[in-house]
């Protein structure tokens, strides 16, 4: 099994897959990997049934107990580099899917190489200097939220004046620069207990993987608003609906006004001038059109993330096919 497991990671590593999904019916096991060029399907035959049971056998999944959601994590050296893995399982009563998830293979992006736009990147940088606010990064999986973090928080360890605490759920990628801790809510360990454990140590930044629920919302507005820089992320489909999302979780716009940076939707598409590449676009809210937006009161010449988008297609830079989805939402 161990030299199958090698194969499937090996096949990942050159498509950079960042998720190798499973759909397991009838004693049949379909393959698919998410990456570069999104969802695709691999030709299965080459994997037996027996591979997805042995995922399932060292993440220590609890293989009697197949009626919750389970998930587990493992490590596994591939060409003299341990990876790192999630493997995460939910079973019906005919049918187990599976996504085993590649913690620790991200490609490092430098900050400069986050955006095409000039202006863009020297908004990024501005980000990094400052000493306290907050910056909320929006969009659906996939979308490199994670990359611009760390290309963020990666830039900021390289001045070396700043202590950075990450809480994650899971880690995804590790640097020893920063102290890292993982949400465990089997352990007891979530992300309340995270945040309440982050200010007995003095962080000068702080990286919340996620604002989940109206707790998690409360404390990053708090440490914003006492002397800290928080980055972190919630799902929302533009800028203006990130806003709305924390409103939901209970921080008024009076609130956010007195320490919100800046508010980042993002997609990831291919790159349709450089094949093996991808682009990231970017609708930015910040300045004096956030706080308009705080006012409910109309922003003159911002250009939400579905605007970027069709500037991308114009431009030649992404195709209408790659974004078409997208597109349909905007128009629902």
């Amino acid at each position: 099994m161990q030299n199958m497991l090698y194969q499937l990671i090996s096949l990942a590593m050159r498509k950079q897959a960042t998720d190798i999904h499973f759909h397991y019916h009838n004693n049949r096991l379909k393959i698919m990997m998410r990456g570069k060029q999104g969802m695709e399907n691999i030709h299965s035959a080459a994997f037996s049934v027996k591979l997805f049971h042995y995922l399932k056998y060292i993440a220590d999944l609890d293989l009697g107990n197949s009626d919750k959601p389970q998930s587990g994590s493992f490590s596994f050296v591939w060409n003299q580099m341990t990876l790192s893995f999630r493997f995460s399982l939910i079973s019906s009563y005919d049918t187990e899917t599976g996504v085993l998830r590649i913690l620790n293979n991200h490609h490092r992006i430098l900050l400069k190489e986050l955006s095409h736009d000039e202006k863009q990147t020297a908004i990024f940088e501005g980000w990094v200097k400052q000493t306290s606010g907050m910056v909320i990064l929006s969009g659906p999986t996939g979308s490199g939220k994670t990359t611009t973090l760390y290309a963020l928080l990666s830039e900021i360890a390289a001045i070396g004046r700043h202590k950075i605490m990450t809480l994650e759920d899971p880690i995804e990628i590790q640097d020893e620069r920063f102290v890292q801790l993982q949400v465990n809510e089997a352990a007891g360990f979530t992300y309340e207990e995270g945040i309440r454990q982050f200010m007995r140590h003095d962080p000068d930044v702080i990286m919340i993987g996620e604002i989940r629920d109206a707790y998690s919302a409360r404390m990053a507005y708090r440490c914003a608003l006492s002397g800290h820089m928080v980055f972190s992320c919630v799902h929302a489909k533009n800028a203006a609906e990130a806003i709305k999302r924390l409103n939901e979780l209970g921080i008024s716009n009076h609130d956010l006004s007195d320490t919100l940076t800046a508010v980042c939707s993002q997609r990831l598409y291919p790159h349709q001038l450089k094949e093996k590449e991808r682009i990231c676009i970017y609708e930015i809210l910040q300045g004096a059109q956030l706080q308009k937006a705080l006012a409910n009161q109309a922003i003159d010449r911002h250009e939400d993330i579905y605007a970027k988008i069709k500037q991308a297609i114009r431009a030649g830079l992404i195709s209408t096919e790659a974004a078409s989805g997208e597109l349909y939402l905007e128009a629902l």
